[in-house]
């Protein structure tokens, strides 16, 4: 949890991300900071639900292969200009440049290149095999780390027989079958104007320059074929390891996407009252904690606990993940932090507990120390999701019109005798079924 503090803002911060739309429906998107670093990012609205069940990991793929082309080792080498790649569901940042600041021209340039010359850099046989064999090793040791590896799970469960359930950075073994045509044609489909959101972060970004820059990108006219439909189901997976050390578990609700503009904000404000437990020996456990962070802790629950939003353009997850060493509390465990969403509901949430949420949602939406890379995918996430980019200002001001009526209706709609999404790994035997966990949904009891 983060500590208490008073929450102030300085009129330079309470900006506006610039936005701009050409005629061929590219998006150019900048936010004034004071950072170091810049950067610069190429984004489609595509990522991992923009695949299929055989070329799953091909939207992750194509950026390795630009982002460790030699034009873009050519930029490092020759002006410090760092270039990477991000993959998320409904995103792919196929080119981030980041540089410091006077090397605009050059990072712009860069991008230039990179997109005019994509076509043939993914062509390489050689590269995209080479490539491939890269990014299937990430991707298993992208399941070796557990609070990713069980949030994603909880996710394909939850969107089972859709895109969404697609894993975000692909399988090893449909890596390893991806050739250079799949690239090629996932460019085709994705790498169109009405697709793409030029992106700059930082102190050394002019907006009408990157409008200029974007102007001159060699992008085709066009559109990709919307996201296919998704369903929640109320399902859960379970992968237990009693090798590895803990229980980590992780529960979800179906929410509304992010353009459900109050759901949005009530929900972010839900998450952020339960909060985080960083263990008994945190510092902010024994004076800044939840309430069920205290319950936790002084029962030896568990070692970690985060609650946490999921939005994305049509539908969303509202949840917590969750870790413990103490493998004979596991029911006690998930049955008090569902108890703790029950709260909601029935209305027994305090204004303080609000009042303390609603700052810290503050704090963690307009006081993030994020690199600029990571800005620019935040920007680019939140304006695919939502349709437009609020400014700080309009942030605060959403998130003080939350109020305990709002979370007690967004809690009876969505939390309240809802079903579930569970995944589950580790030291799991205690962890009940389905249909025990699912009744802690409607039971008001303790």
């Amino acid at each position: 949890m983060l500590s208490r503090r008073l929450f102030s803002t300085s009129t330079a911060k309470l900006a506006r991300a610039e936005v701009t739309k050409l005629s061929n429906g590219l998006t150019i998107i900048t936010k004034p900071t004071n950072s170091k670093l810049s950067s610069i990012g190429v984004y489609l609205n595509s990522g991992s639900r923009a695949e299929n069940p055989y070329n799953s990991g091909v939207s992750t793929l194509t950026g390795n292969v630009l982002k460790n082309s030699s034009i873009a080792r050519k930029a490092l080498l020759s002006s410090g200009i760092k270039v990477s790649s991000t993959n998320d569901k409904e995103l792919s940042g196929i080119a981030v440049a980041s540089f410091v600041p006077g090397n605009f021209k050059d990072a712009s340039s860069t991008l230039e290149t990179l997109l005019k010359d994509s076509s043939k850099l993914v062509a390489d046989e050689f590269t995209v095999k080479e490539e491939a064999a890269k990014t299937a090793a990430l991707a298993d040791e992208f399941e070796e780390v557990p609070d990713k590896m069980v949030v994603e799970h909880m996710t394909a469960t939850a969107f089972q027989g859709t895109t969404l359930a697609l894993p975000t950075f692909g399988k090893a073994e449909t890596l390893s079958t991806l050739q250079a045509v799949d690239l090629q044609d996932f460019l085709g489909k994705n790498l169109l104007s009405s697709n793409v959101a030029l992106v700059g972060y930082g102190s050394d970004i002019d907006h009408d320059a990157l409008v200029k820059v974007a102007s001159k990108l060699a992008i085709p006219s066009g559109a990709r074929l919307a996201f296919s439909p998704t369903s929640f189901l109320g399902s859960d997976v379970r992968m237990r390891d009693d090798n590895m050390p803990k229980a980590y578990v992780a529960i979800s609700a179906k929410i509304p996407g992010a353009r459900s503009e109050h759901d949005f904000y009530t929900g972010l404000v839900a998450a952020h009252i339960n909060g985080q437990f960083l263990g008994a020996d945190s510092l902010y456990t024994s004076f800044e904690g939840s309430k069920l962070s205290q319950l936790v802790a002084s029962n030896g629950l568990g070692d970690y606990y985060n609650h946490f939003q999921l939005a994305y353009s049509d539908i969303g997850l509202w949840g917590v993940y969750m870790s413990s060493p103490a493998i004979s509390y596991l029911d006690e465990y998930v049955h008090f932090v569902l108890k703790s969403w029950n709260r909601f509901s029935a209305g027994t949430v305090t204004d303080a507990e609000l009042q303390k949420g609603k700052q810290e949602l503050k704090l963690a939406l307009t006081g993030s120390n994020a690199s600029a890379a990571e800005q620019t995918k935040a920007l680019a996430l939140e304006y695919f999701a939502r349709g437009f980019l609020p400014s700080d200002e309009e942030i605060l001001q959403s998130i003080d019109t939350v109020s305990h009526k709002d979370l007690v209706n967004w809690a009876q709609k969505y939390l309240y005798d809802q079903d579930i999404a569970l995944a589950a790994s580790g030291q799991i035997e205690d962890v009940f079924d389905y249909g025990r966990i699912r009744n802690d949904m409607s039971m008001m009891r303790w």
